[in-house]
């Protein structure tokens, strides 16, 4: 090997270093085009009860984690050890803002809800009992777990953590407030709260240590 060609392999090797190419978040899953039940009139932190169609569209398998949030946003800070933990603390702008550097958008609190829920108006992401083993043995709004951990909390699509992890924010809103769905933990310790039609209103603006989200497209 000639020293031209050496010297451009080693400047390669020191390029690839510093240059690793483009992150991507999460990977995604279709949803498939169709009607689905939405709602629930028995319960009254959900809406009424109704069939709606929804064309096809893409969402993120899992949340958005620390790491992948604060390769957009540097100045976001998280624990040592929390890489892997869904980003929290995040206003519904900042959220959507990372989902269209992504080429992405939150999705809808519709699309949110037929992903969680298929086709067969299940009460949670995996059928119509609770688990069994709580989400988290610790009551506190700070302590999270890593994206995936529960093995058991998949939707009818392989959707993960729409019931055992944070809230997430959703383009949809109710008297000027976005909604939030999906579980939480770390809050409740039930899953009684952790139906796939529950919503919850919050204000754009806020961050908070138990709110986060995955994308759509």
């Amino acid at each position: 090997m000639n020293n031209v060609v050496k010297t451009f392999f080693t400047w390669a090797s020191i390029t690839l270093a510093f240059y690793p190419g483009p992150v991507f978040s999460s990977k995604m899953v279709e949803i498939p085009a169709g009607p689905f039940v939405m709602g629930n009139d028995s319960d009254r932190y959900a809406p009424p009860q109704h069939s709606m169609y929804l064309e096809n569209y893409w969402i993120d398998i899992y949340e958005v984690t620390n790491e992948e949030f604060a390769i957009q946003f540097p100045e976001h800070p998280f624990w040592k050890g929390a890489a892997p933990h869904p980003v929290t603390d995040i206003s519904w702008q900042e959220a959507q803002s990372y989902c269209l550097k992504m080429s992405k958008r939150l999705p809808t609190e519709a699309e949110w809800e037929k992903a969680a829920r298929g086709e067969d108006a299940r009460l949670y992401p995996w059928g119509n009992k609770p688990l069994r083993k709580k989400a988290h043995p610790f009551h506190s709004g700070l302590i999270k777990r890593r994206i995936g951990l529960n093995k058991k909390d998949v939707s009818p699509y392989n959707v993960r953590d729409m019931a055992s992890s944070v809230w997430e924010w959703t383009t949809s809103e109710v008297e000027g407030k976005k909604i939030t769905r999906g579980g939480l933990w770390n809050f409740h310790l039930e899953y009684e709260f952790s139906k796939t039609f529950d919503r919850n209103l919050v204000a754009s603006s806020n961050r908070l240590p138990f709110i986060g989200f995955r994308c759509a497209r």
